[in-house]
């Protein structure tokens, strides 16, 4: 019960916020990074450093593609990603999408 409240409140801020955003997870679970941690932003290339991809994303928002790239930063801290990366774009009226994925750095390699 309290988790469907809670999801149906994000829901909520989400929609204020005009940022919508799927995640799923494909990769070995990484323990989440701080809020607001470092998170390379790669629109058209791969990470320069031996890494695994932890998950992807698919994220729509209206108007502004910051509002997008600030959920996918977010998100990567949520997931343990280091970087985001290999954007898919596309627009919808006042909507645009991006695909992305989210790669750490392998185990043991920095």
């Amino acid at each position: 019960m309290m988790r469907s409240r809670l999801l149906g409140l994000g829901a909520l801020l989400l929609a204020g916020a005009c940022v919508d955003i799927e995640v799923q997870r494909i990769g070995p679970d990484r323990p989440s990074r701080a809020p607001g941690c470092a998170v390379e932003v790669l629109p058209d290339s791969k990470p320069a450093y031996n890494f695994v991809d932890v998950a992807s994303a698919n994220v729509s928002c209206a108007k502004k593609r910051d509002r997008c790239l600030d959920e996918l930063r977010k998100q990567a801290c949520v997931v343990g990603a280091d970087a985001v990366y290999g954007f898919s774009e596309r627009t919808e009226s006042m909507y645009l999408h991006i695909n992305a994925r989210f790669a750490a750095h392998r185990s043991g390699v920095k």
